[in-house]
């Protein structure tokens, strides 16, 4: 599995996997992992939404949640572009197949980083060497499944299940660290729709994020992924945490 999903990757059927002795694989469960990825493979473009909260532990009061929506826009393998809004303050970052910007709206400060001309790549690099996240990224490797099938003792489908008022694939999969829900569309697309992470060895700790506003194919214009500099913005370094 990519390092970036171990970042962002419940509960309900927490229990019930652990009491299982022998590791279960539902070929229906893969099947319809496979299917969402064959067609996120097969997009030329896309955009949505991403409504996520995270337990992040404070010294004094436990686990509290921290929320964020990602507005993200894909275009052929090396374009990207990513509106973060949350607890950290509205931040963007632009990539257009030879360098990412980050841009702190807040602060009118940005950075340049050179990066691949790919944008699988560019994530690995820019979360390596930087540790900037790009939540529900792994659905986009063309890896998915077997990433899952690798890394999980338990992949069990568990049926379907309502969902903002349609009906949705329930997807478990599980090890001895972290036990993962999906859910994905019933439909001609089967796209996910939403996924829990519980950490069962950091005190139970969630992630959850919710997909929304799914856009297919769209015509994203090229200009969309060049970062202007606003008046007065301040160009800073930002040092990799990881030595070259």
């Amino acid at each position: 599995m990519k390092k970036s999903f171990l970042f962002f990757i419940g509960m309900t059927m927490f229990m019930s996997a652990r009491a299982q002795e022998e590791p279960r694989v539902d070929t229906v469960a893969v099947m319809i992992i496979d299917r969402m990825a064959s067609v996120i493979g097969e997009l030329t473009s896309c955009s949505f939404t991403l409504t996520s909260s995270v337990d992040i532990e404070d010294p004094g009061l436990g686990l509290v949640k921290h929320s964020q929506k990602d507005e993200i826009y894909f275009s052929g393998p090396d374009r990207l572009l990513v509106h973060s809004y949350g607890d950290k303050g509205h931040r963007g970052f632009w990539y257009d197949g030879e360098k990412i910007t980050c841009y702190w709206f807040d602060e009118n400060n940005f950075s340049i980083i050179e990066a691949p001309d790919n944008t699988i790549a560019m994530i690995d690099q820019v979360n390596n060497d930087y540790g900037i996240e790009f939540p529900a990224a792994d659905f986009f490797y063309p890896t998915f499944t077997d990433d899952i099938l690798d890394h999980f003792d338990n992949i069990v489908f568990l049926g379907k299940k309502k969902f903002n008022d349609h009906e949705s694939f329930h997807i478990l999969a599980s090890n001895q660290d972290m036990s993962v829900q999906f859910w994905f569309a019933n439909d001609a697309y089967n796209l996910p729709e939403r996924f829990v992470i519980i950490y069962k060895n950091d005190g139970n700790r969630q992630f959850e994020a919710t997909f929304s506003n799914w856009q297919l194919n769209p015509d994203i214009p090229v200009t969309v992924f060049e970062f202007m500099p606003p008046p007065k913005a301040r160009e800073i370094a930002i040092m990799p945490r990881t030595k070259k």
